[in-house]
């Protein structure tokens, strides 16, 4: 069943629920109004009679007392009078016959009531002067309340049906719009949901549809904006920076050679770390360290570049371009041994999760490498290589990095001498430690290591988010 019909039969249902209970209430009232009228009508009439009738009866002229009755009936034609004397004698005026329970009454008030039993009979007494003289009932044709009642009821289902049809048509005609809205918006999320990006709902107005229509445009936007930069960097990348390369309109050439800075960091002692805890508690340790060390190496300028097990690699200088490189490359590399530190993770032999860094400069090649969704935009070239290897004799506490590095680096730092240095793949090479020789380094890596602490591990405070 569609909506449209749904809807309509809706509210068919309600404005029958409605009537249901106005004609209850209504007939409720009328009944009331209606009898307390004819009560009132009766005891009048009867009044006016019995009046006309207290001195003829008093006088015992009876031939009097039937001109006065005849009268009265010529003027309410139909109507039945059953007329009880004082001595007993009774008298009976119209056709029909008169119910035991009107003959049977006694000690009647002088006000009109009601014949209990017997609709539209009112009887009362006749007195003058506190002598009582008969009493009277008289029967008043008409119709009765049951047939009011009938028509009451018709006249409303009547006009009920005809406002049901009316507002069952005016709910078809204006779920129509909706259901064409709710249309737009199925069709669009179809062509969404098959790649195409380009598709916009048209805003005719500010309403809820309205709202939800710019959500929309705005959602696909984003999907659209993200999935150019995946075609075009394989990975996330600093959305200022995206920005400002397509407001430059440019696409990096699929092949150059560029020099970047890399910085790689590893666990210390990750294998027997590995074998003293669970599978889950490992990835959540290293899942924790590493959103740290990327908020980390994008407040420097540079983006991750490959996560694979327990080894982190950052460069700078890719893909875009960013001055001093090798001056924030050590800042950061630096700034993630102190961001691991001041998490303070325990391992299961009592010490502390540690990661060691080393630091490379040099030229790589950068291009789009992979198939299909796998394809990235990377490098590759001796200096992460490199860098992997210098990170290998790293102690956790400083950055190691080629002698000669600080020729690069510029002020601010300061070198602590290695000597020669076997790395991993036996190569023998003369290696340093990088370290702050300023405070202002010193305090900017500690600046930047709190903000990322609190972006990487934000407290649950409670919101309350808007439309």
């Amino acid at each position: 069943m569609s909506l449209r019909t749904l809807w309509s039969l809706m509210t068919i249902f309600l404005v029958a629920m409605v009537t249901v209970a106005m004609l209850v209430s209504i007939a409720d009232i009328e009944k009331k109004a209606w009898h307390h009228s004819e009560q009132a009508q009766a005891t009048l009439l009867i009044g006016l009679l019995s009046d006309e009738l207290k001195m003829p009866m008093a006088a015992v002229s009876m031939p009097e007392v039937k001109q006065l009755v005849e009268m009265f009936r010529r003027h309410l034609p139909g109507t039945a009078i059953y007329l009880r004397w004082a001595n007993g004698e009774t008298m009976k005026f119209g056709d029909g016959v008169i119910p035991a329970a009107v003959k049977s009454l006694s000690a009647l008030p002088t006000e009109a009531v009601a014949v209990t039993g017997q609709p539209k009979w009112y009887a009362s007494s006749i007195t003058f002067n506190r002598t009582r003289l008969g009493s009277i009932a008289v029967y008043f044709p008409g119709t009765s309340w049951h047939e009011n009642d009938i028509q009451i009821k018709l006249h409303l289902s009547a006009m009920a049906a005809v406002i049901a049809l009316l507002a069952a048509l005016l709910v078809y005609g204006m779920s129509g719009r909706i259901v064409k809205q709710l249309r737009l918006l199925a069709a669009a999320s179809k062509r969404v949901a098959t790649g195409d990006f380009a598709v916009q709902l048209p805003i005719f107005s500010t309403n809820e549809f309205g709202k939800a229509f710019y959500q929309f445009n705005k959602m696909v936007s984003k999907l659209e904006h993200r999935e150019k930069v995946f075609d075009l960097y394989g990975r996330y990348q600093r959305p200022h920076l995206v920005a400002d390369e397509y407001d430059r309109n440019t696409r990096l050439d699929d092949h150059l050679e560029r020099e970047v800075s890399v910085v790689v960091v590893e666990m210390i002692d990750f294998n027997d770390y590995l074998q003293h805890n669970d599978h889950e508690q490992v990835i959540a340790t290293l899942n924790r360290c590493f959103a740290l060390f990327q908020q980390i190496v994008h407040a420097f300028g540079g983006h991750v570049d490959d996560v694979s097990g327990e080894r982190l690699v950052a460069v700078f200088n890719h893909p875009f371009d960013l001055k001093c490189h090798e001056n924030q490359a050590a800042k950061a590399a630096m700034a993630l041994l102190a961001g691991c530190e001041k998490m303070a993770i325990k391992r299961a032999d009592g010490g502390m999760v540690a990661f060691r860094a080393g630091m490379s400069i040099g030229e790589v090649v950068v291009g789009h490498m992979g198939i299909g969704r796998r394809k990235e935009f990377t490098i590759i070239g001796a200096p992460i290589g490199l860098a992997e290897l210098l990170a290998g004799i790293g102690d956790g506490t400083c950055v190691t990095a080629q002698y000669g590095t600080m020729l690069s680096l510029g002020h601010g730092f300061k070198q602590k001498d290695l000597g020669q240095q076997t790395l991993a793949d036996g190569t023998q090479l003369r290696c340093i430690n990088i370290l702050p020789g300023e405070a202002y380094i010193s305090q900017e890596i500690d600046a930047v290591v709190a903000k990322s602490l609190v972006k990487a591990e934000p407290e649950d405070v409670p919101g309350d988010e808007g439309w």
